[in-house]
């Protein structure tokens, strides 16, 4: 079996064919890789119909991280919740994502927030926040 993923956006994208043995499905039908990495895993929540691709790293095991619905997560990016440095350490702050934002192949992201509505290109390297509203950037 094979899953379909369609991009709905003004510019038309080509289907794209996953296996499913590759992917495992949880309750909400968010698709996450084999081939992924979810450290922490309890604190990481996905919001229906999220898709982490192959080779990607989450670090909830830093904060609480938390996706919107329909998000796809592009192969080896990198999501990891912002930091501070201080004197007598680091502390980490809570990641959120909003509804319908594309993260582009290997990006990694260090943020505290990106909006809806959001599609962050390939190669990107984020640090801050992204659209709060949720109008298209």
């Amino acid at each position: 079996l094979l899953y379909t993923i369609k991009f709905e956006c003004s510019m038309e994208q080509q289907d794209v064919f996953y296996k499913k043995s590759d992917y495992i499905e949880t309750a909400n039908n968010n698709k996450v890789s084999r081939q992924s990495v979810l450290c922490g895993s309890q604190n990481i929540v996905l919001g229906g119909k999220t898709i982490i691709q192959n080779e990607c790293i989450i670090r909830g095991d830093l904060a609480n991280v938390r996706f919107g619905r329909q998000c796809i997560i592009g192969a080896k990016s990198v999501i990891r919740p912002p930091f501070k440095k201080f004197t007598k350490g680091v502390a980490f702050f809570p990641f959120q994502m909003g509804d319908n934002v594309m993260i582009g192949e290997s990006s990694v992201i260090n943020a505290a927030s990106i909006g809806s509505y959001v599609n962050i290109g390939l190669l990107t390297v984020l640090c801050g926040d992204v659209c709060r509203t949720s109008v298209p950037c």
